[in-house]
């Protein structure tokens, strides 16, 4: 029994080291900061490591008996299956990874690299857009149609579910469109309003940022189930923050 253990506790020690090294772009590119908790990532990948991590060391003790014959390759099977099973896990990650954070008339919309219907990145106008960011999400800016037809067309397909953030023909780069965002921003104060109970985090943030208040403004980040606060320069537009405070208040 007590050489199982060992041996379990060694495929443990080994299971949780890869773990540790997936982890890594994971947190630091595909779901930085906050995206982390608030986009997905964490749920995901402990939901991945907690059944991958720990299933293996299990059957590992359970089959592992020192001098039994095919006892290598049984441990190589399921480190086999195992190393299958995280990949995979690993590749739903990166797939349903946020590529874009896109500033939408007077919010921000987290676009997530699975989020495209079908064919919308291959169309010819989807340009340089079409290729996705691979270390972290990208800030852009959405240049609304002038055309009534076409603004017809674009309000008919976002009634349909398809809102003019998923579809690339319109992206624009974020310096376009930031006079729009420092326009469209609001004052911290309205935040503590919103929040009465989390001031003193909102106090933090803006010393935090190392900025004075009346230099900082704030507009919503729709991030899925989840609506986050985005703090930017007021001067230039600039994102300098991307926060879990409400903007709304905790409704």
């Amino acid at each position: 029994m007590r050489l199982r253990l060992r041996a379990g506790l060694i495929h443990l020690s080994l299971s949780a080291a890869v773990a540790a090294l997936v982890f890594l772009p994971i947190y630091f590119f595909w779901y930085p900061d906050v995206l982390y908790d608030y986009a997905g990532g964490r749920d995901l990948f402990l939901l991945i490591v907690g059944v991958d991590v720990t299933l293996g060391p299990l059957i590992t003790m359970v089959i592992f008996v020192p001098g039994k014959r095919g006892l290598m390759f049984d441990l190589v099977v399921i480190a086999i299956l195992q190393l299958s099973a995280l990949g995979y896990g690993v590749y739903v990650l990166f797939e349903s990874r946020p590529a874009y954070i896109v500033f939408v008339k007077d919010r921000f919309e987290l676009v997530r690299a699975n989020a495209y219907p079908e064919g919308a990145l291959e169309k010819p106008g989807a340009g340089p857009w079409a290729n996705l960011p691979l270390t972290g999400p990208r800030i852009i800016g959405i240049r609304m149609p002038t055309d009534p037809k076409e603004r017809f067309d674009v309000a008919l397909r976002g009634i349909g579910g398809v809102d003019i953030h998923l579809d690339p023909k319109y992206y624009v780069s974020y310096e376009d469109v930031d006079g729009q965002a420092r326009e469209k921003g609001e004052r911290l104060q309205i935040l503590r309003e919103r929040n009465p109970a989390h001031v003193t985090e909102v106090d933090a943030l803006v010393k935090y940022l190392g900025r004075k208040e009346e230099d900082l403004r704030f507009l919503p980040l729709r991030a899925g189930r989840v609506d986050l606060t985005v703090v930017i320069d007021a001067k230039t537009g600039e994102i300098l923050k991307i926060s879990s405070i409400k903007p709304w208040g905790d409704v």
